[in-house]
């Protein structure tokens, strides 16, 4: 049976889905690996191992590795090529080695309806399917777009259950819009996890999570930060505000004002997110096909 883990960055509403984020504001943030890459790409990663530090904040036990990007990045072609490829190897890394007879799955979650939820959708678009080419060298994949509740009736888990149960793939891979607590991570950082995903709990519509406890198979998740709550981003900017200035800010009336305030609700994505999620989905799908080595 499985456990829901409480975020506890939700507290009052701040929600974030980058695994970092929660480690930092709960004080385990010297625990994370970091390593300066070429381009001044960041690589930090996160392992979350007892139930205590689950519980603490508010994650499943598993790894987190996280790429935090300059805008410069984006613009560079030869920095571009750079990070898919590291992102292709730890990707790779954190899957380990697979049964070639079995395929891999690749599932997009979101609504391709709107831009800043369309991530996954997009992804999948670009993902080689090589699933009935038996070449019995390289491994096989087949790719899938959910679409959401609210257009099928149907939770993305119960798909997705519904496909493993048919193929029986390997291993899954999920791909989502994630939301974040940081404005610099919009659209420039890119999370892999080795312990699925929870669609929609970044902006606080938590669905019926998808992991191996529910697949029966490993189940990863990868995705990029397109949404800003808000209420989190004014309390980060607060925050830093006070923190530079040397200000004393009280941190509980300081959550409770802003959580019943009239932004409480609004949910905030880069003005170019169109231009984003192409950017993104590319780098994610070629990411994925190179992993694999198609």
């Amino acid at each position: 049976m499985h456990n829901k883990v409480m975020n506890i960055s939700k507290s009052y509403g701040f929600i974030t889905d980058i695994a970092l984020e929660s480690a930092e504001a709960t004080g385990l943030g010297q625990s994370v690996e970091g390593t300066e890459l070429s381009y001044g790409i960041q690589k930090r990663t996160l392992r979350v191992k007892t139930q205590e530090e689950s519980k603490r904040i508010g994650r499943e036990r598993g790894v987190y590795i996280t790429f935090d990007c300059k805008s410069s990045v984006f613009t560079n072609r030869n920095a571009l090529s750079f990070l898919t490829r590291q992102i292709a190897r730890s990707l790779a890394e954190l899957i380990g080695i697979l049964k070639k007879s079995s395929p891999v799955l690749v599932v997009g979650l979101g609504n391709r309806h709107i831009v800043a939820d369309s991530l996954g959708q997009r992804s999948v678009e670009g993902i080689k399917v090589t699933r009935f080419i038996q070449s019995g060298k390289k491994q096989s994949v087949c790719a899938f777009a959910t679409g959401v509740l609210g257009m099928t009736g149907i939770q993305s888990a119960e798909l997705v259950a519904g496909l493993v149960e048919k193929i029986k793939p390997s291993c899954v891979i999920l791909i989502d819009s994630l939301a974040t607590g940081a404005v610099s991570r919009l659209g420039k950082s890119f999370q892999i996890s080795s312990c699925g995903i929870s669609p929609g709990s970044g902006v606080g519509q938590d669905k019926e999570r998808i992991d191996k406890s529910i697949l029966s198979v490993p189940t990863f998740s990868i995705g990029v930060p397109l949404l800003l709550s808000l209420r989190t981003g004014i309390y980060a900017f607060v925050k830093d505000f006070a923190k530079e200035e040397n200000l004393q800010t009280n941190e509980f009336n300081l959550r409770k004002k802003l959580a019943d305030c009239a932004l409480a609700d609004l949910i905030v994505a880069p003005r170019d997110i169109d231009l984003v999620v192409n950017v993104a989905s590319s780098i994610l799908a070629n990411a994925i096909n190179i992993a694999f080595d198609l």
